[in-house]
C-alpha cells in the first residue's frame, strides 16, 4: 500500500510539475484545473479496463510478431506505429507473460474469434488496463499541451477542461481504444512550436503526425503557406514536413520492397475523400472535398497573414470540410478537436454547435450496428453484451434506420458548414479592421 500512495505521490508531482507557471498566479484557476483532471482521470481509469474495439487488438498483434516472433519489419503502409507499440509491447512484457498465448500471431485485422477470446480471458482487465497506459499518457500529454499553447490561464483552463471532459475524446481513445491521442500529441507539438514561431520544428512534428495517421498530410500544405514567408522558406519548411515520411517510405523500400505511399495507395481509406460527388460523363467527375480545398488553399495563399490565428482557423476550417462532405469512421471525429479547441475558447457559441454535431455523430456511429454498441463493453459479461440488440435494429423496427442515421448525418454536415462560414466571416472582418 505505502508503494501504491508512493507511487500516486510521484504521478501527481509529475503533473503538478507539468502545469506552466503562469497557472499558479491564479489559485482558483490552478484549482480548477486540478478538480477537472481528476475528474476526467477518473472517467478514463474507469473506462480504460472494461471496454475496447478489435481494432486495438489488431495493432498490437502486428506489433507483437516484432517483439515475440523476431519479425523485423511489420508494414501495411504505417510502420512507424507499429515500431511504437512495439516498444510499448516491450516495456509492458515483463508484466504481460500471457499475452503473446492471447494473440494468434498474425498479420492482418483480427476476426470476432480472436475478439471473444480476448474479452473472455482470465486477464482481460488488467491487460485493456495496461495496453491503454501509452495512450492515457499522450492523452494528458495534449492536456497539458493546451495549457502551454494558451498564454491566458482563464482560456488555457477552459481549453483544459475541453479536453478532459469531451466526449468523443474519451470514446475514441478509452471506448474505442484507438491510438489518435499519439498523432494528435504531434498535432499539437506541432501548433505549440508554431506559437513560439519555431516554424521548422512545428513542419517536423506534424511530419511525424504524418506517419502516425496519414491524415495530418492535408493540414501539410497550409502550414506550409502560412508559417512560411517566400519560396525559399517555405521549401525548406515542406522538406521539414515530409522528412518523416521520406525517411519511412526509404526504410519501407529498403527492408520491404514497397514504400510507405505505395502501401497508403492500396488502402481504401483515401477514397473517403471523394465519397460526395458529382458525376459528369462516364469519366468525369467532381469531387466535392477536393474542390473546396482548392478554394480554401488558395484563399489562404492569398490572403494569409502569417498569424497563428490564421493556422488553426485555416486547419479547423479544412477538418470541418473533411467531415461536412466525407465517409468517416466514429474515431476519426476527435482529429478535429485539436483545432476546435481554439475556436470553442474565443466563441462560446461554437459550444452549441459542437453539442449538436456531438448527438450527430452518436447516431451516425449506428451504422456499424453491435460493433460500436454492447461489443464495446464485452469484457463486463461477455454473453450478455454480445447479445444487445444495436440501437440500428431497434430502429429498423418503426422507421428505415438508414435513413434516420441519414437525417442526422445531413444536420452534421450542415452544422458543419455553417462553422465554416462562421470562421471565413470572422476571418474577412479582421482583415478588414486590419487595413482600416
Amino acid at each position: 500500500m505505502f508503494r501504491l500512495k508512493d507511487l500516486g505521490r510521484g504521478v501527481m508531482g509529475l503533473l503538478s510539475r507539468s502545469i506552466p507557471s503562469v497557472y499558479s498566479q491564479d489559485l482558483a484557476v490552478k484549482r480548477s484545473i486540478y478538480i477537472w483532471l481528476l475528474v476526467g482521470l477518473s472517467i478514463r481509469l474507469a473506462l480504460m479496463p472494461i471496454a475496447f474495439h478489435t481494432d486495438l487488438l489488431g495493432i498490437y498483434e502486428r506489433s507483437s510478431l516484432i517483439v515475440y516472433k523476431g519479425v523485423f519489419w511489420v508494414g501495411a503502409g504505417q510502420s512507424f506505429i507499429h515500431y511504437l507499440h512495439a516498444l510499448f509491447l516491450w516495456v509492458l512484457r515483463p508484466i504481460m507473460p500471457y499475452f503473446e498465448s492471447v494473440l494468434p500471431g498474425r498479420l492482418g485485422p483480427p476476426g470476432w474469434e480472436t475478439f471473444t477470446k480476448f474479452a473472455a480471458q482470465i486477464n482481460v482487465f488488467r491487460t485493456l488496463f495496461l495496453l491503454k497506459i501509452p495512450y492515457l499518457i499522450f492523452d494528458l500529454g495534449c492536456a497539458f499541451l493546451l495549457l502551454s499553447i494558451f498564454s491566458k490561464p482563464k482560456k488555457g483552463r477552459l481549453a483544459f477542461i475541453f479536453w478532459m471532459i469531451n466526449p468523443v475524446v474519451i470514446f475514441s481513445v478509452f471506448i474505442f481504444s484507438r491510438y489518435e491521442s499519439i498523432a494528435i500529441f504531434f498535432i499539437l507539438l506541432s501548433l505549440y512550436y508554431a506559437k513560439k514561431n519555431l516554424s521548422a520544428r512545428s513542419l517536423f512534428s506534424l511530419g511525424v503526425a504524418v506517419i502516425i495517421r496519414l491524415y495530418p498530410l492535408i493540414l501539410l500544405p497550409f502550414f506550409v503557406i502560412i508559417l512560411g514567408k517566400g519560396i525559399r522558406q517555405r521549401l525548406k519548411l515542406a522538406f521539414w514536413g515530409l522528412l518523416p515520411l521520406m525517411t519511412m517510405t526509404a526504410l519501407s523500400k529498403v527492408f520491404s520492397g514497397v514504400s510507405e505511399v505505395e502501401s497508403w495507395a492500396r488502402l481504401p481509406h483515401a477514397n473517403y475523400l471523394m465519397s460526395l460527388r458529382f458525376s459528369l460523363a462516364k469519366y468525369d467527375v467532381i469531387f466535392v472535398f477536393f474542390v473546396g480545398y482548392t478554394i480554401l488553399l488558395l484563399y489562404t495563399y492569398m490572403r494569409t497573414n502569417h498569424s497563428f490565428t490564421s493556422l488553426w482557423r485555416a486547419s479547423l476550417a479544412l477538418l470541418l470540410l473533411f467531415f461536412a462532405t466525407s465517409f468517416f469512421h466514429p474515431h476519426y471525429f476527435m482529429w478535429i478537436m485539436p483545432f476546435l479547441v481554439f475556436i470553442i475558447v474565443e466563441d462560446r457559441r461554437f459550444i452549441g454547435f459542437f453539442v449538436i454535431q456531438v448527438l450527430c455523430w452518436l447516431v451516425y456511429t449506428f451504422q456499424w450496428k453491435e460493433a460500436l454498441a454492447g461489443y464495446l463493453f464485452t469484457p463486463i459479461n461477455p454473453s450478455y453484451f454480445m447479445s444487445l440488440r444495436s440501437p440500428f435494429e431497434i430502429i429498423s423496427q418503426y422507421y428505415s434506420a438508414a435513413n434516420f442515421i441519414g437525417i442526422f448525418r445531413s444536420i452534421f454536415s450542415g452544422v458543419s458548414f455553417w462553422m465554416i462560414y462562421l470562421l471565413f466571416r470572422e476571418s474577412l472582418v479582421v482583415s478588414r479592421k486590419e487595413k482600416g
